[in-house]
């Protein structure tokens, strides 16, 4: 019994040997060299890459902001300064809410989190006739019913603080009005300049901004939502007879936070490609970077190549 078990292991151990060097990935070989040797690149024009070697995979960053192959792990920045726009449309609106804002802007460095319950005292009015800074809110003067408003401000003195941005709808029920008015905050950025001349935006309502909806008095919340592009206020007719109360609320903001650039995968290993074209639409100077790669469930080895891009401007423009 003992010989049968001491062979069993032999067979095993052996098994598990050939195993391992079955796990190893070939060493990276990989070339990479602009078309046809092209000496002067104009923006607004494309720019072929020419690979050679054998990489299973390529990731490609452009060296463009976003798209750096040196921020790849970046996860904070210092920041020289900050600034905020949107714009704001509103529309449908009825006599009873017109030459009224419907609509306020409040920014908060002392709110808790707690959607559930929205303390005034801790947010501080930017908006209006009464905000600090009069940002601009629809109206609605006219008879049409339909205002875009569109404005700003600097927010360089937060760039080392955490704090919050809201939109407060608030109207007030009106027996002569047969519909609330619809406000639609878009183009809402959030534009940083870095201590290393890059700079880096936040302009996504729903995955960046992370904004919630409180809801302080409504008979329905439907027709309340955070999208990509756009936070939506449009009380249904349901809620004719009630006032309507509530805030979008995001979550907190750090400045000095980034996201991690980000390469665009141009090969897998079911992809066979031996160019890559791309187009730089603004002058500069940029670091076009290429990392091949081989890899499998155990191992992986890489390779990383570099060619600097001078981009002109183009003279047809």
């Amino acid at each position: 019994m003992k010989k049968i078990y001491f062979y069993s292991f032999l067979i095993m151990t052996g098994v598990w040997l050939s195993s391992c060097d079955a796990d190893e990935v070939d060493c990276v070989d990989f070339g990479v060299t602009l078309s046809n040797d092209i000496q002067e690149i104009f923006a607004g024009e494309p720019v072929t890459f020419d690979f050679s070697g054998n990489p299973d995979y390529i990731v490609f960053y452009s060296g463009e902001d976003g798209s750096k192959y040196a921020n790849k792990d970046r996860l904070r920045v210092e920041i020289e300064s900050a600034e905020l726009s949107y714009e704001i449309l509103q529309q449908y609106t009825r006599v009873p809410y017109r030459n009224k804002e419907t609509m306020s802007i409040f920014i908060s460095e002392s709110f808790n989190g707690d959607y559930s319950t929205i303390k005034e005292e801790d947010w501080q009015c930017l908006s209006g006739a009464n905000g600090q800074l009069h940002l601009k809110v629809p109206l609605c003067a006219d008879a049409s019913g339909r205002e875009t408003v569109a404005d700003g401000m600097d927010l360089t003195a937060y760039k080392d603080k955490k704090f919050y941005l809201a939109f407060h709808y608030n109207a007030v029920a009106a027996s002569d009005a047969d519909t609330y008015p619809r406000v639609d905050v878009t183009s809402l950025v959030v534009s940083k300049k870095l201590k290393d001349g890059s700079t880096s935006t936040m302009n996504d309502p729903k995955s960046q901004f992370g904004f919630n909806y409180a809801f302080e008095a409504i008979t329905k919340k439907t027709n309340f939502s955070a999208s990509n592009t756009t936070l939506l206020f449009q009380p249904t007719t349901d809620n004719l007879k009630s006032d309507v109360d509530v805030w979008a609320i995001s979550q907190a903001i750090d400045l000095t936070a980034v996201s991690p650039d980000m390469g665009t995968p141009i090969k897998s290993l079911n992809m066979k490609t031996q160019s890559y074209t791309y187009t730089y639409n603004e002058p500069g100077e940029y670091t076009a970077t290429f990392v091949g790669s081989n890899s499998n469930a155990w191992n992986s080895k890489s390779m990383v190549k570099e060619i600097k891009i001078l981009v002109k401007e183009n003279p047809v423009n």
